[in-house]
């Protein structure tokens, strides 16, 4: 039984380990890959009156014993390539989508009286309000509670709740970010204030957004935010979580003042459009039934070739009542309505995959030998340049794909005046999105344990969130339970996930082929390349969310 081992992944450079020190459980939190120092000791007292007070089952549960797969781990791996290799068989053997417009069954629930009562305004104000309450607590938190992560309502809110949650939520459900988003709330509130106090006067200038900036500021963004989340050594004191909101929170201030509220989340914004771009796989879409609706959409989220507006929710506002549906729909379908993205956003979807990819590598056996080769003051640097040379590979290894399924459709003899695509740009653009199931499944998978068993803490820091002594809600003594998820549960649903996530990627791509490249004889040739890449990133995949469990 290895004497180090992770229970729960690590978020913002945050694990929670467990290790047996004269068969004593401590349980802390500690930045990846670094080493135990003498002046550790101290910490490691601390987290065991932690473990005393929160924890009754730190010892052999799941994630405390090595896990042996019930196969080999490659057979695993080559079981789950084969899989996605034979779904696109399935696929070009049973789908029928022509080039053309793609449309898919929907119901809308406003048929019911329950779910208009869910979207009446005065529940939504509670549930916008709900949102800036928990930023208000993240923020005094940060400022004014203890500084032990354990004893801090912060970390637990960002990393856990925030984090991993929502993007649960979005992806599975519906963008709840856009309902909660609380600086998108408060600069609402901040609009109807200054109209009515301030006769009339616009809080935002309004300025026309630059095109080309398209959506390179989310770019800039969603890459601070995970060196952020991955590598930033003060990731977990809640000070500096509280300072690093307040800077974002100025920074999309700036963003709306300039541009208007709606053009700013919709172009600038990382998280507005991160999670906008995981809403796209939910089953919940908000419908805005009219052509005139582009009119308002000056993003690329909600701009749809049907002419409808889908999730734009600046056109809601706008909307007459009749116009809006809140529609039931299949799975990922919100992925192939789109026009060909502009590349800024086809490299913010490789960025997320890749750093979400690079999440789970530093948890393997390679990166922990490539820190004990390196220099103790080495160590922040090598990591910082991993982050970058991981999307700039990515990126790379995409490309040189795209470029393949274009030369293999040039094979088969077709029309090339026919294809709505004529470089491995365009090539790359249209297809980005076909990639966005992988990041949900690998997003699932990597991150369940850490919700379900770091989450926990949320309960007592509910009742003391600023590590004060308080019991608000009777919750303050909670005992954290870190043997809800087993490595066995833990790892079968890895790679369900991983599978599921690369067999819808499969469907939506070559719905997209045959969309691209008219004929079914050209979007199958097509895509070859791009089903070779899915099955080893499949494998790739697998093999990273296997090494906690059995490295």
């Amino acid at each position: 039984m290895p004497h180090d081992f992770t229970v729960g992944f690590r978020r913002s450079g945050l694990s929670l380990t467990v290790l047996r020190l004269d068969d004593v459980p401590l349980a802390f939190f500690r930045k990846p890959g670094s080493r135990l120092k003498s002046g550790t000791i101290s910490r490691l007292i601390l987290s065991a009156v932690v473990v005393g007070l929160y924890s009754e089952t730190a010892t052999a549960h799941g994630f405390g014993q090595r896990y042996d797969l019930p196969v080999p781990l490659p057979l695993w791996v080559v079981g789950a390539g084969a899989t996605i290799l034979l779904s696109f068989v399935l696929v070009v053997v049973f789908a029928r989508e022509t080039k053309g417009s793609f449309r898919y069954p929907r119901v809308n629930l406003f048929r019911w009286a329950a779910f208009r009562l869910l979207a009446h305004p005065a529940v939504l104000f509670v549930i916008r309000t709900g949102g800036v309450i928990a930023l208000g607590a993240g923020i005094a938190a940060g400022f004014w509670g203890d500084s032990n992560p354990y004893q801090n309502l912060s970390p637990v809110l960002v990393w856990v709740i925030w984090w991993v949650g929502v993007v649960y939520v979005c992806a599975l459900v519906a963008d709840l970010w856009a309902l909660v988003n609380p600086f998108r709330t408060l600069f609402a509130w901040a609009e109807v204030i200054a109209d009515r106090w301030l006769g009339g006067r616009r809080l935002s200038l309004e300025r026309p957004y630059p095109e080309a900036l398209e959506m390179w500021p989310a770019v800039v963004g969603l890459i601070g935010f995970f060196w952020a989340e991955l590598l930033w050594p003060g990731g977990s004191v809640p000070l500096n979580l509280a300072l690093a909101i307040t800077l974002y929170g100025l920074v999309t201030w700036i963003g709306m003042v300039l541009y208007g509220r709606e053009t700013w989340l919709q172009n600038g914004d990382p998280f507005s459009v991160m999670f906008g771009v995981f809403a796209r796989f939910a089953p919940l879409e908000v419908r805005v039934r009219s052509r005139a609706s582009e009119w308002h959409c000056r993003g690329h989220l909600c701009r749809y070739q049907s002419g409808d507006c889908v999730n734009g929710y600046v056109c809601v506002s706008h909307a007459r009542v009749d116009q809006i549906e809140w529609n039931l729909r299949p799975p990922a379908v919100g992925l192939l309505q789109d026009r060909r993205v502009p590349v800024s956003m086809m490299v913010f979807v490789l960025v997320l995959l890749a750093s979400v990819t690079f999440g789970g590598f530093l948890e393997t056996p390679i990166w922990i030998q490539i820190l004990d080769r390196t220099l103790g003051d080495e160590i922040f640097l090598v990591g910082n340049v991993a982050l970058v040379l991981f999307p700039m590979l990515f990126c790379l290894v995409y490309v040189l794909f795209c470029w393949l399924t274009l030369h293999s459709a040039a094979l088969t003899g077709g029309h090339a005046n026919e294809w709505s695509v004529q470089s491995t740009v365009e090539v790359a653009c249209t297809f980005i999105l076909t990639l966005v199931p992988i990041a949900i499944a690998y997003h699932l998978a990597h991150y369940l344990s850490f919700l379900l068993i770091t989450g926990q803490y949320l309960v007592p820091l509910i009742s003391d969130p600023l590590g004060l002594g308080w019991d608000l809600f009777g919750t303050a003594k909670y005992r954290v339970d870190i043997g809800l998820l087993s490595a066995r549960v833990a790892w079968y649903t890895a790679v369900l996930s991983v599978v599921c996530g690369h067999v819808f990627a499969v469907y939506i791509a070559h719905v997209a082929a045959r969309r691209a490249f008219g004929n079914a004889r050209t979007a199958l040739w097509s895509q070859i390349p791009m089903i070779a890449l899915m099955v080893l990133y499949t494998m790739l995949s697998l093999w990273i969310l296997a090494q906690p469990m059995v490295g």
